[in-house]
């Protein structure tokens, strides 16, 4: 038996929708992946979408994930994620020479491959689409699964094409280098450098803003929201939310911050939920909190409880957000001290901003 379906985004079948299908069908214990470039979003989407229709056997599948370094546009953090998963390998084509040309290949890596392979059953999905947000689910692509069953009669070319994949990847992947803490440490070195950070390479997970007012960000703004790793502000004073005498937890921060937490710039309506985010304060456990859109024209946070998970007050606190997987942020406290450095890195790639308040905050 062979099987054929297709993907055509965003409107009809997506390629999250086909993974979330050929998961559910398949029981997989191994996926293979090659993807051009892999960012924080796409990651979290992915990995959210296979715990969720394989729960607690997502674990045992055994994982092997070829991505580049290529023009930079593949986060860090995504590959960090990727590691720490259980059962997880990570190998980047022609990573050397990547590293020793500022992140310029000498033959450009652009697949976009998925293989399946369950316990009867090969799947194999390639299409347009990178192991990005707009890849799997929002940007046009189209794209083609193929479903073989190893166990009853098939189509030989059905077979064969399948086959044919599985070497490639492994050819592919013999060729590649191991990603360990060494070589991610030299890629962070050259995706972190001023350079690079200052005019970061779009990927499509860079859109247009969708808000045009005096004052919005601009797009090239965004585009070093959607790459850096630590975002920090000048919490000013709290709305007492809570209660005239208790410590509020609503942060107010600049229109379309939201990108930085994993949300595209689109244009809403006041007192919007945007959705959540997942946060730590200074290494505890990770929960989520709302973010929205206020009829102030701010993004606005929930935190972490005052006094309880979190500090006492956040009131005219310098706050720290720093990615430490995909899409899941570490919140500290900074001093005066702290808060000067931040300032500084931020201003080294022109991602140093003031509220109309007159707040400070920026990315690095």
């Amino acid at each position: 038996m062979s099987k054929i379906n297709f993907i055509a985004q965003p409107a009809a079948r997506t390629t999250l929708d086909a993974i979330e299908e050929i998961s559910r069908i398949s029981s997989p214990t191994k996926l293979d992946v090659a993807a051009a470039y892999i960012t924080s979003s796409g990651t979290r989407d992915l990995l959210k979408c296979l715990d969720a229709t394989l729960g607690k056997d997502w674990s045992k599948v055994k994982k092997r994930w070829i991505t580049s370094f290529d023009y930079c546009r593949t986060q860090p953090v995504a590959l960090e994620t990727l590691l720490s998963l259980p059962a997880s390998l990570v190998r980047v084509y022609d990573a050397h020479f990547c590293l020793a040309h500022d992140g310029m290949p000498q033959v450009p890596f652009h697949p976009k491959t998925f293989l399946f392979r369950g316990a009867d059953i090969d799947y194999a999905l390639a299409g347009s689409g990178n192991l990005s947000r707009s890849g799997l689910s929002k940007g046009v692509e189209v794209g083609l699964t193929l479903a073989v069953s190893r166990d009853k009669p098939v189509e030989k070319t059905s077979a064969t094409s399948i086959n044919a994949l599985n070497q490639w990847f492994k050819a592919t992947w013999d060729d590649a280098v191991p990603l360990d803490a060494a070589l991610l440490k030299k890629y962070v070195k050259l995706f972190e450098s001023v350079p690079n950070l200052a005019q970061p390479s779009a990927t499509e997970d860079d859109l247009a803003r969708g808000e045009i007012t005096k004052g919005a960000l601009t797009s090239k703004d965004l585009q070093k929201l959607r790459v850096c790793t630590h975002f920090w502000v000048e919490a000013g004073n709290i709305t007492r939310n809570r209660g005239l005498h208790l410590p509020g937890n609503q942060l107010m921060m600049k229109r379309l911050s939201r990108v930085f937490f994993g949300y595209d710039p689109t244009a809403l309506q006041e007192n919007t939920v945007i959705g959540s985010v997942d946060i730590s304060y200074s290494g505890g456990p990770f929960a989520s909190y709302t973010l929205s859109y206020s009829d102030n024209k701010m993004d606005k946070l929930n935190l972490p409880m005052p006094g309880t998970i979190g500090p006492a007050a956040y009131d005219t606190q310098f706050l720290l957000f720093k990615e430490v997987s995909a899409h899941m942020f570490d919140l500290t406290i900074g001093t005066k001290t702290d808060q000067l450095k931040w300032l500084k890195k931020s201003k080294a790639i022109g991602a140093n901003f003031k509220m109309t308040s007159g707040r400070e905050w920026g990315v690095f």
